[in-house]
């Protein structure tokens, strides 16, 4: 496994400018990519839950991180 590779991955993640308004966290090991968005009330939507766009968001990013880990 190259360390150095998920790094640069979740700076290149956390660097995305997007990701200054969602404020995300982000793990990238080989295979694997955990992300998490601290839910906060601007996410949601008018029935007063979170927004399918922030499900959406984690799983798309994620997907796509791990399967750039390898």
């Amino acid at each position: 496994a190259n360390k150095a590779h998920f790094r640069a991955l979740e700076k290149m993640y956390l660097g995305a400018p997007v990701n200054e308004y969602y404020k995300p966290q982000v793990h990238i090991e080989e295979g694997e990519a955990e992300i998490r968005i601290p839910i906060r009330e601007d996410f949601f939507h008018a029935a007063g839950a979170a927004h399918g766009v922030t499900y959406f968001k984690t799983a798309d990013d994620s997907s796509f991180f791990a399967a750039n880990s390898l």
